[in-house]
């Protein structure tokens, strides 16, 4: 169906048609990136001089990771795999100790950034990263998620970012000290952790933040980032109410992600009707107009009557119809909400669908 281009050229003559929208491509819901799920990690990571205590100038382990986003996101939380749970620990073949039990001490972690670089050849200066912000990770058992809370959540910005998570040592709660993080010992460098929005990329371990103690890249973290996209999430809502002897419903199969292609399906369509109009625009009557008038009584048009609506004819199979639109792979189309309505054709009678608001975005 090649409805797209036509329609987008009356968008971009009009930029107060798109202000009229109800719906948008905006905050995504929760989505989480984990490392490892569930965690499984057979080793433990010690700080310098383990099993022994470390030094008194020793603030605790960190994480560098390059993070690229494709949209800014707040940081909600992160879970670690920790060992420090009473367990016992194999030190060496002959040697075993037991890790305090810090099950639910807390403490509060510390997030670091430098927008636009990766994080390699800063890991040794702390004066060039900033504090992000700030989180509370409360200990659990070992393969159990030990959650690190932001509150507010941390925002970090579209495009790469070196970013550090700094774990210090408990300082109250039972057993206060250092912490011990569990990783798979595998000597693979991992892949690269990817999904919609964010690319996180050469995670790796420091045994004391902002020292060359970095362990090898090889190992694969036990993490699981949760955060929300604040733009760009690909939606669409249906509003009004449809009419007829069968009410016909028109919906969306899968979210208008850019680069893809999305069915409008209208469905309830009355059986031996042959033909169902789908109708687009950018500007919608969200109260309806009424079309007793032309014979449709009951009936609400959804589209503002005098704005460009474009319509598209297709045929009916067991009482649902679906017509195709091609979303263009451009960046640039993400925040382009569309509006349409389907009106099946019964005999010589037509019937009206509800609206909907369609919000391209890029994920």
């Amino acid at each position: 169906m090649r409805l797209l281009l036509p329609l987008l050229a009356i968008a971009a003559a009009s930029t107060s048609i798109l202000a009229q929208s109800n719906c948008s491509a905006g905050a995504s819901p929760t989505i989480t990136l984990a490392t490892m799920n569930p965690f499984a990690g057979t080793s433990l990571y010690g700080h310098p001089n383990y099993p022994n205590n470390p030094g008194p100038t020793y603030t605790g382990f960190s994480y560098l990771f390059d993070l690229t986003t494709i949209a800014a996101i707040d940081l909600t939380r992160i879970d670690l795999d920790l060992y420090d749970d009473g367990n016992l620990v194999q030190v060496n073949p002959t040697t075993t100790v037991t890790s305090p039990n810090q099950v639910g001490a807390t403490v509060t972690i510390e997030v670091y950034a430098i927008p636009g670089v990766a994080w390699a050849g800063n890991e040794l200066t702390q004066a060039n990263w900033i504090l992000w912000g700030t989180g509370t990770l409360t200990v659990a058992n070992f393969h159990q998620d030990s959650i690190a809370l932001f509150n507010p959540p941390i925002t970090l910005p579209v495009g790469l970012s070196a970013v550090a998570i700094r774990i210090p040592p408990t300082t109250t709660g039972p057993n206060p000290g250092p912490l011990h993080p569990m990783l798979d010992p595998a000597t693979t460098i991992p892949a690269v952790y990817t999904d919609a929005v964010i690319t996180i990329d050469h995670l790796q371990f420091q045994r004391e933040c902002w020292t060359a103690l970095l362990a090898s890249p090889a190992h694969t973290q036990s993490i699981e980032f949760h955060y929300h996209a604040l733009t760009g999430y690909a939606n669409w809502t249906s509003f009004g109410t449809g009419c007829g002897t069968s009410v016909p419903l028109l919906t969306l199969t899968a979210r208008p992600v850019v680069g893809t292609t999305v069915s409008f399906q209208t469905q309830n369509i009355l059986p031996n009707s042959l033909f169902c109009f789908l109708m687009l625009g950018f500007t919608p009557d969200p109260v309806g107009l009424g079309l007793g008038s032309f014979g449709m009584p009951g009936c609400n048009l959804y589209l503002q009557l005098g704005s460009p609506i474009t319509t598209n004819l297709g045929g009916v199979n067991s009482g649902t119809s679906t017509s195709q639109l091609q979303i263009p792979n451009d960046a640039s189309y993400s925040g382009i909400v569309l509006y349409g309505q389907s009106a099946p054709m019964a005999g010589s009678s037509f019937f009206a669908s509800n609206g909907l608001c369609v919000a391209f975005g890029l994920f």
